[in-house]
């Protein structure tokens, strides 16, 4: 019959997805345009303020004050401080160039002699930051926004982006467009934005990001970059913030241009555009409904750009030679140009309202070894980096697609596609389900190649698509083995089943002397020896399997005759609608969780990525436990296992160890050890199951009991444990030949039983009757002698890899077709 799939959860899915992909509503006054004019006023009567001001007029030690918000006697900020600032700024400037640093300051060096930088640095840098001994002793500055900024309402007393730590981590962004509408004439400064990551070094680790806007000096790689908000001008006034009255007069310039531009396109535009200049990373206005954060103020010096060597640095005395060097980076003509250093700074950063200066770590202060300021890559080169990174995890994912081929065509039976757990291999998926979701949306946070991402991401789906399908061939046998075990158990005492009869009234030839460990994989026992098994006494309705096992032709045929279980195959249809329902709904709130907990403190952050990792790397612990529960063994290939645990490492190293990794995820070595080691852990479980036991490490209870194929023979007929041999042929000591009876052997304590599968001869270790397994060493106190040989629930004796091998196509007795229990 036909069969209706529940759709509530597809559409759930899809209004979640708009729910997160729709913008956000804009919620507006009615005075909103009034408000609006008066800011674009205020910010016309600050660029007036720019124009008119020279170099010195801002200088709070000395009483000279700017009319802009934030610049003003009464606005109560630490200005007191800028000027060590700016001195600390200059030291950085002249210990990294030298005696030609005054030239550079004041523009007087020519430009031949300068040292070589990168003209444009779009790229990133990241480091450590420690707090300056400037400002150690000042006072915290006291501030009264109302005064400040009276058309703003401060609803929260906290300051955001407050370091009150003595050191952390910080990573700044570079954007630098490098057209000529953003830089002057002679190119000597061009505009720069910059996001900054910083988080201290605190008991939950906060973090905090925001943008900056300012200048870059081309000539000799200083920027200047500040924040801009309602209760700071910082845009207007950053050409005060430079250390000469050359660097003044040319950010002054440039600004007086790129302010009015920008200010022009704010009027011209419908929406309102509260702040172009904002902090926030999202570029949302902080008008509205701001918090109160601490303002910045930021001076970075680049480092001289070096040509690398084995074991030597060169540095690059020609800035022409490093222009065609730069130029090759971002537009690749194949020319044999040296490998120039990365992008390195150091850095001074000072907050006027929370009163603060942080200074990164490094030479001379800081040992090489302990810290060497901000380093990091160009866009190009990082851009490059993450093209490899991406075409190495293609070829990780074809690696794994190939090892999921083998591994299916490997159990292409229902008796081997019945050990292996389910569980194990829906990790598996999962892990790649979530990799093809984070290459499809990690083209909006990473400029990379789309064309390299989306054929990763092709890939993973690849692989996606095939693990599902083994996945609903496991359980399309598991699940049919399920429900004929079920039959077998209805049809053996229907009786039993039936309220308010008990198992003591059931007759005594049909009463259970134990659990069945049919086909099906169910934990029990298989009957005795003694017991029917055809079903003529007890009424049993005989259950035979084909040649080719089919297991679903099995079911329709039982459905025939009357048994239970008449919608076998659509319930499996079902179940694995259900399946496939689940495992799109766990994928998604995977992902989703861990986008959030991006913002979430560095503590919390590291918690959920190890716990994620961690459990993501258990895909064994299934199969392990389906060994013990079933007692079987040989359910995956050695090289899918190893394979797949080597390629599922890869990306976890990659981004626990490397320094730039295209997510910026920090790196934990202890971390990654010890993810290491768990998986590793699983292997050598899986690999002592193989040699000694599925059930070696379980004490006895702990699981159900199972089926042993490899008995301690005894030849007492009270333990039925001998087997059904033929007869054999052996030769006395003194050659003549004679026969023997059937499992008879010229030495003691040795039986000679045939093998019907290859027709050759088995000498097991019998232990006689009345003595004890301690008292014959071979077998008793030596497990792997009785590896050697397998002896099934109906008393026949095989070598191991002769039944191994037809149990791998076949769960039937070679000789009696009895249904045997599962490996």
């Amino acid at each position: 019959m036909a069969t209706s799939r529940d759709s509530r959860p597809f559409i759930l899915i899809i209004i979640l997805l708009l729910l997160i992909n729709s913008p956000e509503p804009q919620q507006q006054s009615f005075a909103t345009r009034p408000r609006y004019d008066h800011t674009i006023a205020r910010e016309w009567d600050a660029l007036d303020v720019l124009n008119r001001t020279r170099y010195g007029d801002f200088d709070g030690e000395h009483g000279h004050w700017l009319n802009l918000t934030g610049f003003r006697e009464n606005d109560g900020l630490a200005w007191q401080l800028l000027a060590p600032v700016q001195q600390r700024a200059k030291e950085q400037t002249v210990g990294l160039l030298g005696v030609q640093a005054e030239g550079a300051l004041t523009g007087s060096l020519d430009e031949s002699s300068y040292s070589a930088v990168y003209r444009n640095v779009t790229g990133f840098v990241q480091g450590e930051w420690a707090r300056s001994k400037i400002g150690h002793d000042s006072p915290a500055p006291l501030l009264n926004l109302s005064a400040i900024a009276p058309d703003s309402a401060y609803p929260l007393a906290d300051y955001d982006r407050n370091l009150t730590g003595g050191s952390g981590n910080v990573r700044i962004h570079f954007t630098e467009l490098g057209d000529r509408t953003r830089a002057n004439v002679n190119e000597s400064i061009s505009e720069i934005s910059a996001r900054i990551v910083i988080g201290e070094d605190t008991s939950m680790g906060d973090w905090w990001e925001f943008t900056l806007h300012g200048v870059h000096f081309l000539k000799f790689g200083g920027v200047v970059l500040t924040t801009t908000s309602e209760k700071f001008a910082g845009i207007f006034a950053l050409p005060h913030f430079t250390i000469t009255d050359h660097l003044y007069s040319i950010s002054q310039e440039l600004l007086n241009r790129t302010v009015h531009d920008t200010i022009t396109r704010q009027e011209s535009r419908s929406y309102p555009t509260w702040n172009p200049w904002s902090s926030a990373v999202d570029g949302t206005s902080e008008s509205l409904f701001p918090a109160p954060h601490c303002e910045y103020i930021i001076y970075l010096q680049q480092h001289p750009v070096h040509i690398n060597r084995p074991s030597k640095q060169y540095p690059i005395s020609n800035p022409y030679f490093m222009g065609l060097i730069e130029d090759e980076m971002r537009y690749p003509t194949g020319s044999p140009l040296p490998n120039p250093s990365q992008l390195s700074m150091s850095m001074v950063a000072f907050s006027p309202d929370c009163g603060f200066v942080i200074e990164s770590k490094g030479p001379p202060e800081y040992s090489p070894t302990e810290a060497s300021h901000l380093k990091g890559l160009k866009l190009e080169k990082f851009m490059d980096g993450a093209r490899r990174s991406t075409l190495a995890f293609a070829a990780v994912l074809a690696l794994q697609v190939i090892l999921v081929v083998r591994q299916m065509k490997e159990a292409s039976t229902p008796s081997t596609r019945s050990r292996i757990s389910f569980y194990s291999i829906a990790v598996l998926a999962l892990g790649d389900g979530f990799a093809f979701l984070t290459l499809i949306f990690v083209h909006l946070y990473l400029n990379t190649s789309l064309l390299a991402l989306y054929a990763t991401a092709f890939l993973a789906l690849f692989s996606v698509v095939f693990e599902l399908r083994f996945l609903m061939d496991i359980w399309t046998v598991q699940a049919t083995e399920r429900r004929r075990q079920e039959r077998q158990e209805a049809s053996i005492h229907p009786a039993a089943t039936s309220p308010g009869v008990s198992l003591s009234n059931v007759p005594q030839g049909t009463q259970p002397t134990g659990p069945i460990d049919s086909a099906a994989g169910v934990d029990t026992l298989p009957l005795p020896v003694t017991a029917s098994r055809r079903g003529v006494d007890t009424g049993v309705t005989s259950i035979i399997l084909p040649p080719d096992q089919d297991e679903d032709a099995t079911a329709d045929a039982n459905t025939a005759t009357g048994t239970t279980g008449s919608t076998g195959p659509v319930s499996t249809r079902i179940e694995l609608g259900t399946l496939y329902t689940r495992y799109c709904l766990i994928l998604i709130v995977t992902f989703f969780l861990t986008l959030h907990s991006t913002s979430w403190p560095t503590a919390a952050r590291s918690i959920y990525s190890n716990l994620l990792a961690f459990s993501y790397l258990s895909f064994w612990c299934p199969q392990i436990y389906r060994n013990i529960m079933r007692n079987c063994r040989k359910a995956l290939r050695w090289d899918f296992v190893i394979g797949q645990s080597l390629v599922r490492l890869m990306p976890i190293t990659y981004f626990y160890a490397v320094s730039d990794n295209i997510i910026f995820s920090e790196n934990d070595y202890q971390a990654l050890l010890v993810l290491f080691g768990w998986v590793w852990i699983q292997i050598l479980a899986l690999v002592s199951q193989e040699m000694v036991g599925p059930r070696f490490f379980i004490r006895e209870g702990w699981a159900p009991p199972a089926y042993d194929y490899h008995p301690v023979l005894r030849e007492d007929e009270e333990g039925a444990t001998m087997p059904i041999g033929s007869t054999q042929t052996s030769e006395e000591e003194s050659g003549s030949p004679s026969t023997t009876m059937p499992g008879e052997s010229k030495e003691k304590g040795k039986k000679i039983f045939d093998c019907t599968i290859c027709t050759q001869d088995i000498e097991v270790s019998v232990i006689p009757s009345g003595g004890s397994a301690e008292s014959n060493s071979g077998l008793g106190g030596n497990i792997l002698a009785r590896r050697a040989y397998m002896v099934t629930p109906c008393r026949h004796i095989f070598h191991t890899p002769c039944l191994e091998g037809w149990m791998r196509y076949r769960l039937q007795c070679p000789n009696c077709r009895e249904i045997l229990p599962p490996l």
